[in-house]
């Protein structure tokens, strides 16, 4: 059945469509208590309605600021359909990835501290036996103070003894090596592969990943994984920096015993690091380098085939001065050596930018 704005269905009028996959979120109004709150429709032709309870029932036993909170479900029939109704908080920002930039990529503060915060948030789960299972940037809200929140309970998996459990279902592109074939497992270990996935798509450009899966197919593209190729651990993009890239891909171990431990042990990781600058776009999609006091750009130019100029500069973000970097502004460069130095002046910026 298809809902539309202005719907009304049991309590709730529908807003605006927000999305979903085994069935619609909608933010909707709750007209019993006045409040705007993000509601999940879920058909029976999914699971048994006593199955899709377990969402609500799970979600609502969380008590933590990274954490989606569940307020309640219902159960109604509309035209002689029955709809099991999840209302959640709705958070007005929507999904981390309505702040990606112009190249879709998170900038890396930002990426950080959404790891930060969803580690958070996994580790109060796992400590309570469960298994999130279907960590991806759609389902990583932003609160109103600017807090990554984790959500989605749907696939979700309990362990009271915290052991290797066998999956509900999965998201195919995010899954680990050890939870697709014919003996799927999930635990600890799966979700902090699935977060280092999270981070390898906001860190090199939100799509990559999903279109691999696509054009290779699952049996492909779930070998490849297996054998550490997907994701690609040398294919980050020049502006992330190597020890970053280093935590995450022992995230992305095919091995579950050598990747973290706890999500805990992920957070102090990447709470260690400390960055003076970080590359972003500007509204003309040009690559630019933030410091506190200014702004890095730079600029190539093709003399020939093979002869490049490459030319960096700071601009003041007070006075609006703009410097020439002598160091890495250099004249007729080959192809590998202007591609070198680039990279280079990326690194410097992250490491030195004021």
């Amino acid at each position: 059945m298809t809902f539309n704005t202005g719907d009304n269905i049991y309590k709730f009028t529908l807003i605006k469509k927000l999305g979903g996959n085994f069935g619609d979120v909608w933010q909707a109004f709750d007209n019993s208590i006045s409040k705007e709150i993000a509601l999940k429709i879920l058909e029976p032709k999914y699971e048994p309605i006593a199955k899709l309870l377990d969402e609500a029932r799970i979600g609502n036993k969380f008590n933590h600021k990274n954490l989606l909170p569940i307020h309640y479900a219902d159960i109604t029939s509309v035209g002689g359909v029955t709809f099991t109704l999840i209302s959640q908080e709705f958070y007005k920002n929507g999904d981390v990835t309505n702040y990606l930039n112009n190249h879709n990529f998170l900038p890396l503060p930002q990426t950080l501290k959404v790891l930060q915060d969803i580690l958070f948030g996994l580790e109060y789960l796992h400590n309570n036996g469960f298994y999130h299972n279907d960590i991806k940037p759609g389902n990583i809200l932003i609160d109103d103070q600017s807090n990554a929140v984790l959500a989605d309970y749907g696939i979700a998996g309990f362990s009271a003894s915290v052991l290797p459990i066998t999956p509900k279902n999965s998201y195919k592109v995010h899954r680990a090596p050890e939870s697709s074939g014919t003996s799927p497992v999930i635990s600890i270990h799966s979700d902090i592969y699935q977060v280092g996935c999270t981070a390898y798509r906001l860190l090199n450009g939100i799509s990559n990943l999903k279109n691999e899966f696509i054009s290779l197919g699952e049996i492909i593209y779930d070998d490849k994984k297996a054998q550490g190729k997907i994701p690609d651990s040398k294919n980050y993009q020049p502006f992330v920096p190597s020890r970053l890239k280093t935590i995450i891909n022992k995230a992305l171990n095919t091995d579950p015993s050598l990747r973290y431990t706890s999500a805990l042990e992920m957070r102090r990781k990447l709470e260690k690091l400390h960055f003076s600058g970080y590359w972003t776009t500007d509204s003309s999609s040009n690559l630019i380098g933030i410091g506190k006091k200014y702004t890095y750009h730079f600029e190539i130019e093709a003399k020939s085939s093979n002869s490049y100029n490459f030319i960096s500069t700071k601009k003041n973000n007070q006075s609006g001065n703009i410097t020439k970097i002598i160091d890495f502004t250099k004249k007729n460069l080959n192809k590998k050596e202007m591609e070198k130095l680039q990279k280079d002046y990326f690194n410097w910026v992250i490491d030195n930018a004021v």
